[in-house]
């Protein structure tokens, strides 16, 4: 009887010790189930089968999946275009697609959605060719942990030797906005990084040159990770031009909706129609009222071009030259705001047909109300066809939704959108970021609010400055309008500086939108950096004048301006000033490689706005002190100017690094070189009148 006890009691011993041998060996390798599926282990990675007759987008989508998988595990994926799907392999293919091995009825006449599902596959199915594409980067993102917005940050993505899925997959939601977009607008920058060897046929200092192909293939692609799905590609695209019909046409390759610059309906600018007539021997105004069947000649034209493209959302209405009211370079425009709108109404109507006309089909159009259309629109002036979505603009310098927003009934058939500023030419932003993401969140909160889903442009100016505004508002637009911008902001601070400094660079980023001060009294405009560099750049401009200065420079309006931005400029050199000071105790807790995207994406912008905002405060001491004679005194300012926006220009070469080498060659509108070597002359010449003075 003994012995059996013993007997037993060893058996169930052993019986233990074998279930801990278990839990150790699992817990070593991972705990991984049977059913994982294993994209990367043991030097081995997955092939990629692309289903027979899928799209060029959903084929370059797979090859960038590719590219990803060798920059995580050193290895490169087989890509399988013919055959039979083996197992193990990531299976990509469309619903609608004959030769994919899969019809998951929940794709079926869905609007861009996916599913992820691993089996003996890894399959990526979506319901139509942008749905699937957006899998097949989700796929990057969610397992291989690449960063959607790697274009722009420059680092790349962590090494990893083993990547399993765990997780069952993901089934995607439907997208909140059907149309969901990016304005590559006054992209000085992004087009000087890379110079490319073509010209636009333009009188124009900034825009005679087209973005480079290897440019605009990276905005196209980090669209598309971030699940957009339209693009209006730059300012004053004109398909005559070879090298803007490449840039449509890689966008279309892309699987990318195009539009059109609001200035431009129908792609036709003030240069479109210049060269058009010109070569055809006839020199006419810019006029729809002088010369309204030469227009809609031009019009009719650019229609036919622009509908050789299969995925186009057509702008529409009446603007004039430059990005301005048509009355305000037609001298035979109309008077009144209700025959403005009158004759706006009517050319969109003429519009309309034409487009119908091109394409044998009623496609997406758009109305934007920028500027002086939203004015109309608000005093009812305006009509639109049926099938022509009205969008509405936020006021560029506010990034504030404006009264027609607030005040217009929607009609019932009607779609709406919004055209919405990340960036803004002129008052800014534009150097730097200055969009925080509660205005963000709540302005798109209303825009949802009121059912304006249909359609979202946001002006990225050239995207990098603006990089997290941008991200926020994709992911708005696919999600939905319930976001919480404190915690997308810890999420993406944890993403870009590692989960220690997270808290730390969120205090610091939300610093950075309170240093901003508010450039009016009441209303919600601050003073981003376009303000100080348009005071400072008229100071200049005065200051230099051999004929008015100073004989005529204690005017009321001069003393006006001092008053006003002198102390605004000394309160914001200030409040950047203790941004950088606090950033630059945070890099020491963010690991090295990941430093190089926080310096450039807040620490340069906060030195930017700093020396920016001092350069103005000495400024406007300078114009002061020399007003009341004060040679010596004033020559000191303006050196001081020169110094501050000396260390602008040579602490922003920090951002200048690796794929980022000639970033700021193109800072041809902002133009902080040309305002830093006025402001040498300046100082130089009072220095040379103080000196005079001594004698």
């Amino acid at each position: 009887m003994i012995a059996k006890t013993a007997a037993s009691d060893y058996k169930e011993f052993m019986r233990l010790i074998i279930r801990l041998l278990i839990i150790i060996v699992c817990s070593v390798v991972g705990s991984v189930p049977v059913s994982a599926f294993r994209l990367a282990e043991g030097g081995r990675v997955a092939p990629i089968w692309i289903a027979p007759g899928e799209s060029v987008a959903v084929n370059l989508a797979a090859r960038d999946l590719a590219r990803d998988i060798k920059q995580v595990t050193g290895k490169q994926p087989e890509l399988l275009l013919t055959g039979k799907p083996p197992a193990g392999a990531i299976v990509i293919g469309t619903v609608s697609n004959p030769n994919a091995p899969f019809a998951p009825v929940s794709l079926a006449g869905k609007w861009e959605r996916f599913v992820i599902k691993p089996d003996a596959s890894l399959v990526v199915a979506g319901s139509d060719e942008r749905g699937t594409v957006f899998g097949v980067y989700e796929v990057a993102t969610r397992y291989f942990g690449v960063d959607p917005i790697a274009n722009w940050t420059g680092l790349p993505p962590a090494k990893r030797k083993r990547v399993v899925v765990t997780d069952g997959g993901v089934t995607s939601s439907a997208p909140a906005f059907r149309f969901r977009g990016w304005f590559i607008n006054d992209e000085d920058l992004i087009t000087g990084w890379e110079l490319s060897p073509e010209r636009r046929r333009l009188v124009h200092y900034y825009f005679h040159l087209p973005i480079a192909p290897s440019v605009y293939e990276k905005v196209f692609e980090t669209a598309l990770r971030l699940r957009c799905n339209l693009i209006i590609p730059g300012s004053y695209i004109d398909l005559e031009a070879e090298c803007d019909r490449k840039i449509i046409e890689a966008a279309q390759r892309r699987g990318l909706f195009v539009s059109q610059h609001h200035t431009q309906p129908l792609g036709v600018s003030a240069f479109c129609f210049r060269n058009y007539w010109h070569d055809r021997g006839k020199k006419l105004d810019f006029s729809y009222t002088k010369n309204a069947r030469e227009m809609e000649v031009v019009w009719e034209h650019y229609a036919r071009l622009w509908a050789k493209y299969p995925n186009v959302i057509w702008q529409l209405g009446l603007r004039g030259a430059a990005d301005r009211a048509f009355w305000t370079t037609d001298l035979h425009a109309p008077k009144t705001d209700s025959e403005r709108g009158a004759l706006v109404s009517r050319a969109i109507a003429r519009q309309w047909e034409m487009v119908r006309n091109a394409t044998g089909k009623t496609p997406p159009a758009t109305a934007t109300l920028w500027a002086e259309g939203s004015g109309l629109h608000a005093k009812g002036h305006l009509k639109f066809p049926d099938g022509v979505a009205v969008v509405f603009a936020d006021e560029g310098s506010t990034q504030e939704m404006q009264s027609d927003f607030h005040n217009i009934t929607r009609q019932p058939k009607r779609n709406y959108g919004v055209y919405y500023h990340a960036a803004f030419w002129g008052a800014g932003p534009r150097l730097v970021q200055g969009v925080s993401l509660d205005k963000i969140a709540r302005n798109y909160a209303a825009i949802a609010g009121k059912g304006d889903t249909h359609y979202s442009i946001l002006n990225v100016g050239s995207i990098r400055e603006v990089i997290l505004q941008t991200e926020a508002i994709a992911e708005i637009t696919w999600n939905g309008a319930d976001f919480a911008p404190d915690a997308f902001l810890r999420r993406w601070c944890a993403r870009q500086f590692g989960e220690a400094a997270a808290e730390d660079a969120v205090r610091v980023y939300q610093a950075l939108f309170a240093a901003y001060v508010r450039h009016t009294e009441k209303g919600e405009r601050l003073m981003l950096d376009g303000i100080p560099r348009a005071t400072g750049k008229s100071l200049l401009a005065t200051a230099l004048d051999r004929d008015m200065f100073p004989a005529y420079g204690g005017r009321a309006e001069l003393y006006k301006t001092l008053d006003r931005y002198q102390p605004l400029a000394a309160v914001s050199a200030r409040n950047f000033r203790a941004v950088t000071e606090q950033a630059k105790l945070v890099l020491s807790r963010i690991a090295p490689e990941r430093c190089l995207f926080f310096t450039d994406n807040l620490l340069v912008q906060a030195e930017t706005m700093s020396g920016l905002c001092l350069w103005l405060e000495e400024l406007c001491k300078g114009v002061r002190a020399f007003i009341t004679l004060e040679v010596s005194e004033a020559a000191g300012h303006a050196r001081r100017a020169a110094d501050a926006l000396g260390g602008v220009l040579e602490y922003r070469k920090r951002a200048e690094w690796g794929p980022w080498a000639n970033w700021y060659r193109g800072d041809w509108r902002m133009d902080l070189p040309a305002l830093h070597k006025d402001t040498v002359r300046l100082a130089d010449k009072w220095a040379e009148l103080s000196a005079l003075e001594k004698k």
